[in-house]
């Protein structure tokens, strides 16, 4: 079996940043497919522009307004600002915002 190198592996986490462009937070857990996202709020909610940095691992963090009544329980990047392909999800501690919030997320990728 081929022993893959920390070359190997940065380039794939650099594919995957590349590839990784846009957060998103969800109010159902993520899986094999996308959870489902908040909307409404004011500023409205919206998927977040990564910025990756690092080779490996690599971490982006974006902050998404999050409308009021809403609880977020997972997360996850996507290939575009709306629609775009689904790539990797993650639950969360869920967080209840009874009032119009912002949460938080730093994304981590770790080609091992």
């Amino acid at each position: 079996m081929p022993i893959q190198t920390s070359t190997e592996r940065a380039s794939l986490a650099a594919k995957y940043a590349a590839d990784a462009l846009f957060g998103a937070v969800y109010t159902t857990a993520p899986g094999a497919s996308a959870g489902t996202e908040p909307s409404g709020g004011s500023p409205a909610y919206a998927r977040k522009s990564l910025t990756w940095s690092g080779t490996n691992p690599i971490t982006a963090t974006a902050t998404f307004d999050i409308p009021t009544s809403t609880t977020i329980v997972g997360a996850g990047v996507h290939t575009a600002v709306t629609a775009g392909t689904y790539l990797d999800g993650i639950t969360v501690t869920s967080q209840a915002f009874a009032t119009q919030g912002t949460y938080t997320v730093t994304f981590t990728f770790t080609e091992s």
